[in-house]
């Protein structure tokens, strides 16, 4: 199980990593204010669907480079967070649902 401090270390991560300023702001008030779990489900509006699919772009693209050089040869963290980086990509293939409806 990862710890607290990865997950606060990923989101602030994140949050210097995302275009959007207002999202990078909630971001950083989630690694101060030191919550105890982060979702992507909190972001299912219209306008939050687009800070979803931002912060899944950095966790894709940018999240394991980072990962390797702050814990280099942490192998159990490496793999958590290739999994993340899995799962990531797995959602995004996924066909969003009410497309399947028309």
């Amino acid at each position: 199980m990862p710890s607290r401090r990865l997950l606060l270390r990923v989101v602030d991560f994140i949050a210097g990593e995302v275009a959007d300023d207002k999202l990078s702001e909630e971001l950083r008030h989630f690694t101060e204010g030191e919550y105890g779990y982060f979702s992507l489900s909190a972001y299912t509006s219209k306008q939050a669907s687009k800070q979803a699919e931002e912060i899944m772009a950095v966790i894709r693209e940018s999240l394991l480079p980072a990962v390797a050089e702050w814990y280099p040869g942490d192998d159990e963290v490496h793999d958590f967070v290739a999994e993340l980086v899995d799962l990531v990509k797995q959602v995004q293939a996924l066909e969003p649902i009410g497309q399947n409806d028309r």
